[in-house]
């Protein structure tokens, strides 16, 4: 099994929400954006089930570099999609 300390994790998820912030400034696109906000995520829920770190101690490391910034994905109500419309055409007509 790999072992990280969790000092290393915590400095990967800091550079992690810096490089967030520089992708945000030059106008990276959605799909790069999404990439990083998920690594974020990842290490996030890595570091308070397993690494003894706590919610408010990743956010006093969140807020100074991008603020309230949510990383998690927008949750979509099921109702909105019209599921008699194949995934392909909704995706090519850009359906919900």
């Amino acid at each position: 099994m790999i072992q990280i300390s969790t000092e290393e994790l915590l400095e990967s998820l800091k550079l992690g929400y810096i490089e967030y912030k520089e992708c945000l400034a030059i106008g990276s696109d959605n799909v790069d954006l999404a990439h990083i906000k998920g690594y974020c995520t990842t290490l996030e829920q890595i570091l308070i089930a397993y690494g003894n770190i706590s919610k408010e101690t990743i956010l006093e490391i969140r807020k100074p570099i991008i603020g309230d910034v949510s990383l998690r994905r927008k949750k979509r109500n099921a109702k909105d999609i019209d599921y008699d419309v194949p995934t392909i055409l909704r995706k090519q007509l850009n359906y919900k």
